[in-house]
């Protein structure tokens, strides 16, 4: 039932222009007014960044880019080709702030000093491992859920590639918000029994001398034959040092003792370097929290060998340049079954620590680190900021010469005069439609209203100007 007779005069049930945010509007194309050269959006390998004030409609275009995609995807699956495109909401709430927390604490500051200090230690890295780490917990909860086939068959995929594993074993472990039950049950699906160099080499010389023991004791002339140079050795050693000859178990017990002391400094060695390796792994990823380092530094045994070092993991699992990472993300989607790797980034304005009113020079910081080449040129990213590039001080010559803003889809979003009045027009149609199809539909004669039906080009006198027109100031009383 209509709330007021002007409403119901109207053809109404309910206010259109109530709604203040996106999420909560009906993306109902007839009451969207959309942009000449955004009209017919598929996904593509295009790079998007657009710009405008809260209110502009970025929201808007960012639900209706995400919903193509997602048609896209409907239709992959549909056909048997691929799941798709894998994509990377940045927008889920909570978790910018739960990487931007964790960078804070990562680089020693507090809300008082996080303006100065995030604009001075924000990399396009940083920017890259927030989508790593939503990417890795994505993948991860996907791949351990006892009740998806969807992942018991993506696990399968990159269980047959070893290099793959590898990769995603270490992502996980470096990036997934996730437990440790799930990380312990996607290690003993893609982690191999295997066995160190070290543990080789000394499990191969315990099997000789065992197999040269038993081939002594069944034959005396074996027996004789390889004592011959232990004795020609103690002879040796009887001649140079005649005290050593002359207490053989104290001998015995001091050159035991020292072969154990070397084991236990060897063995420690080891696990010192095994540690500071896996730390080492890990200071370089500032936005995810860190765990143990003698879980990372078991697994990286497992994975590698002790002579690899830091660079080699990273440039083989994580990458280093903002484009490697994502290089090998997109490698490791492709392998679990998908086409690409698709970003959408929007109310950055919503994060706390990104607030423009408190942080004015963080949000600043972020949208230049995020508008350089190396990271745009990837391709499928879908960046929007709130605010125009003049107040985000992106039109410098040093921004537009890292940024290259001509080779991407660049739009700072303005409404004029007439394209707010036929976004009004279509929205007040299109809420009348609604309203109709209701009464309709549930067949409530109270609902069906004489009001006429406005459409778009109608004839003037049920146009939405001219039904405006009838609003009159005590309508607004209440």
């Amino acid at each position: 039932m209509p709330s007021t007779d002007l409403l119901r005069g109207l053809g109404l049930s309910r206010n259109p222009f109530t709604d203040r945010t996106a999420e909560k509007t009906n993306l109902d194309t007839t009451s969207l007014y959309l942009h000449s050269d955004l009209q017919g959006f598929t996904p593509s390998d295009q790079t998007y960044l657009l710009f405008g004030r809260r209110g502009s409609g970025k929201t808007t275009i960012r639900l209706q880019m995400q919903q193509a995609y997602a048609e896209a995807n409907e239709h992959a699956v549909a056909a048997g080709n691929s799941r798709g495109h894998f994509m990377v909401d940045l927008c889920r709430p909570g978790h910018m702030t739960a990487c931007l927390r964790t960078f804070q604490e990562t680089i020693g500051c507090n809300d008082d000093n996080w303006d100065a200090h995030f604009a001075e230690n924000w990399e396009s890295s940083d920017m890259v491992d927030c989508i790593l780490a939503f990417a890795a917990t994505e993948l991860v909860d996907l791949m351990t859920s006892p009740n998806s086939a969807e992942g018991r068959a993506m696990l399968e995929r990159v269980k047959a590639d070893p290099r793959g594993s590898r990769q995603l074993l270490v992502l996980a472990h470096l990036y997934a918000a996730t437990d440790s039950a799930s990380l312990a049950a996607l290690r003993r699906s893609l982690l191999h029994k295997q066995y160190s160099t070290e543990a080789a080499v000394a499990a191969a010389a315990a099997t000789t001398v065992t197999a040269g023991a038993l081939l002594a004791a069944r034959s005396d002339m074996a027996a004789e034959f390889m004592a011959r140079p232990f004795e020609a050795l103690w002879d040796q050693v009887s001649a140079s040092a005649p005290t050593v000859g002359d207490h053989p178990r104290t001998t015995a017990a001091v050159v035991a003792v020292g072969a154990l002391a070397g084991g236990y400094y060897w063995r420690s060695s080891q696990q010192r370097a095994a540690l500071q390796r896996a730390a080492a792994l890990q200071r370089s990823i500032r936005v995810a929290k860190q765990r143990s380092p003698a879980l990372l530094a078991h697994l990286l045994r497992h994975l590698f060998s002790s002579h690899d070092k830091v660079e080699v993991i990273q440039r083989q699992c994580i990458g280093v340049s903002a484009h490697q990472k994502l290089e090998l993300l997109t490698s490791l989607v492709k392998l679990a079954g998908y086409d690409s790797v698709a970003v959408f980034g929007d109310c950055f304005d919503e994060v706390v620590l990104l607030d423009p009113v408190q942080y004015p020079g963080a949000i600043k910081a972020f949208a230049r680190e995020v508008c350089r080449n190396d990271l745009l040129n990837f391709g499928r990213l879908h960046f929007f900021f709130p605010d125009s590039r003049l107040a985000l001080d992106l039109n410098t010559d040093k921004t537009l010469k890292e940024a290259r803003f001509d080779r991407h889809f660049v739009r700072d979003l303005t409404w004029s005069r007439h394209q707010l009045e036929e976004l009004a027009n279509r929205r007040f149609v299109a809420a009348q439609r609604a309203a109709r199809s209701h009464a309709i539909g549930t067949g409530d004669d109270d609902e069906l209203w004489e009001a006429p039906v406005a459409k778009l080009g109608d004839p003037p006198g049920s146009s939405f100007a001219d039904l405006f027109k009838k609003v009159k100031v005590e309508d607004f009383s209440t």
